[in-house]
């Protein structure tokens, strides 16, 4: 028999979890512009996003047509070309961390506030977008989810010393030293997911929920073949969980349906998977903070509760002050 979800008050508490690529990123970006007008790159045109070219031009190395992963793989792997790849990283690195939010209320604020502090965000994101949204919003309420960073990021600052992480302009709470700046993990092939504490850390978190989450929404992360050890750490975690018969899979992506439940078809049991190109069709932004305990309400009891889907707001104080009611809620039943 599978492990029934927890409750409390009435609202289900066993974790929601979200895995954001990059395709969630371009997806708020191209709702609310990045603040300064920078766009996102993908692996097949960051050499120019970026500005690499004339570090590479300059070092006879030929990038035109070619994927940045096959080419950074190929820099990486011949030891003359150290301090080469070194001014690449720290380049990517730079236009990254320019990078702000934009002021107006985003998919990602959306996201975080559709979430409660039993549920995780987990992104194999580099940019900034998720951390700034959070900060913002968690100076109207602190009920709100985890969020871990499964390839480095760069609005994450850490504290070795101390084992501690936070914003990147903030101090370790231990030693009140600056944070320094987390290493992004780069495209190289085969990924190490345990060499570096951070990222092992913060694998660690994710795999910890994924054991006992009722939900899982995949939003714009398409699984990549040279991710195919992310993937496989996912999925050996994902069958271990008791709960997986009955739990419900959610992809949020703009490609077909088809090729989607295809990459997933070994996350899904039976037919507890399905898809939608749009994150307001989905059911976290259709049923905000009680994703969860819709499913178990309709599933487990066969009652059906109404969607309460986001309006559109003009700032985060009109998204506050909507979603508190339900906040409340979770408080006292």
């Amino acid at each position: 028999m599978p492990t029934l979800p927890q409750h409390k008050n009435g609202i289900i508490t066993t974790p929601h979890v979200v895995i954001l690529g990059a395709g969630a990123s371009i997806a708020m970006t191209n709702r609310n512009q990045e603040l300064s007008g920078k766009g996102l790159p993908s692996m097949n045109n960051l050499v120019e996003k970026v500005g690499l070219s004339r570090l590479l031009d300059d070092n006879n190395i030929k990038y035109e047509n070619e994927n940045f992963e096959v080419l950074f793989t190929k820099l990486k792997s011949n030891s003359k070309y150290n301090n080469l790849t070194n001014k690449i990283e720290k380049i990517i690195y730079d236009y990254f961390y320019s990078m702000k939010i934009s002021n107006e209320v985003t998919i990602y604020d959306y996201l975080i506030m559709s979430l409660t502090e039993h549920d995780v965000i987990a992104t194999f994101n580099w940019d900034p977008f998720l951390v700034q949204a959070l900060a913002r919003c968690s100076t109207f309420t602190h009920k709100l989810p985890r969020t871990v960073y499964l390839h480095g990021n760069v609005g994450t600052g850490v504290c070795y010393k101390d084992n501690t992480v936070g914003h990147i302009d903030a101090k370790c709470s231990k030693c009140n030293k600056p944070f320094k700046s987390t290493q992004l993990l780069y495209p190289i092939g085969e990924k190490d997911y345990t060499s570096n504490p951070l990222i092992k850390s913060e694998w660690k978190m994710l795999q910890y929920f994924m054991e006992t989450a009722y939900y899982i929404t995949i939003f714009g992360y398409s699984a990549p073949v040279s991710d195919y050890k992310a993937k496989e750490l996912l999925l050996n975690t994902w069958k271990s969980n008791k709960s997986m018969e009955i739990a419900e899979m959610e992809i949020v992506d703009i490609q077909e349906s088809e090729k989607l439940l295809k990459t997933w078809n070994d996350f899904i049991f039976n037919d507890h998977g399905f898809t939608t190109k749009d994150i307001f069709d989905s059911a976290l932004f259709r049923h905000p903070r009680r994703a969860t305990t819709e499913l178990f309400q309709r599933t487990m009891m066969l009652k059906f509760i109404d969607e309460k889907p986001f309006p559109n707001f003009s700032t985060l104080k009109e998204l506050y002050e909507w979603i508190k009611p339900l906040i409340d809620e979770e408080q006292n039943g």
